[in-house]
């Protein structure tokens, strides 16, 4: 790959963020000399709001590496982030700030964003078949306790009746006791 057909490529992965590039405040341009048959270069250029990539040398720049062409359209692509590829040796900084390259990254598209949106796919995937879960053991208790609650109140009252006053006992014994102790913490605390 030469360097107008990279630079195209790299324009292309950057394109979208146009409004990223917006929020610059200073110039950032990174020279870019390809380790390839041909040792051509490319720059890209962060100046006024605008990205610019080219297949020439920037002689201004902030920051010059080397790289294979694959490397760049590696990083450029958002497979390889900046920090990686430096610590990989995928790009050597020649000369300059390596911080003028590493802020270039915020323009580079997220591979982040499709990991993330696997899970969000399987999520959905899991929340019907948690409702389903949920829906089925709600019918399927509903139907014994009428099934239970029918045939004791055919058979003996007395035990329908037992049941229900003892119930309402310790409800009525822990409304109290709530209120009672949601009245005295605020009095230890002054």
């Amino acid at each position: 790959m030469n360097n107008a057909e990279l630079s195209k490529k790299v324009e292309g992965y950057l394109k979208a963020s146009a409004s990223k590039a917006k929020k610059f405040e200073d110039l950032v341009a990174v020279t870019i000399s390809l380790i390839s048959e041909n040792n051509e270069d490319l720059y890209v250029e962060v100046k006024d709001g605008k990205i610019t990539v080219a297949p020439y040398r920037y002689n201004d720049f902030g920051c010059a590496i080397e790289a294979s062409p694959e490397s760049i359209d590696r990083i450029f692509s958002g497979a390889v982030s900046f920090d990686k590829a430096l610590a990989d040796g995928l790009v050597k900084v020649a000369d300059g700030d390596v911080a003028k390259f590493k802020a270039l990254e915020v323009l580079v598209p997220s591979k982040k964003a499709p990991a993330a949106k696997k899970p969000a796919a399987k999520a959905p995937a899991k929340k019907p078949a948690a409702k389903t879960a949920t829906k089925a053991p709600a019918k399927a208790p509903a139907k014994p306790a009428e099934t239970a609650a029918a045939k004791p109140a055919e058979k003996p009252a007395a035990k329908v009746a037992v049941p229900a006053p003892a119930a309402k006992a310790p409800a009525v014994a822990v409304k109290p006791a709530v209120a009672e102790a949601a009245k005295k913490p605020p009095v230890k605390k002054k």
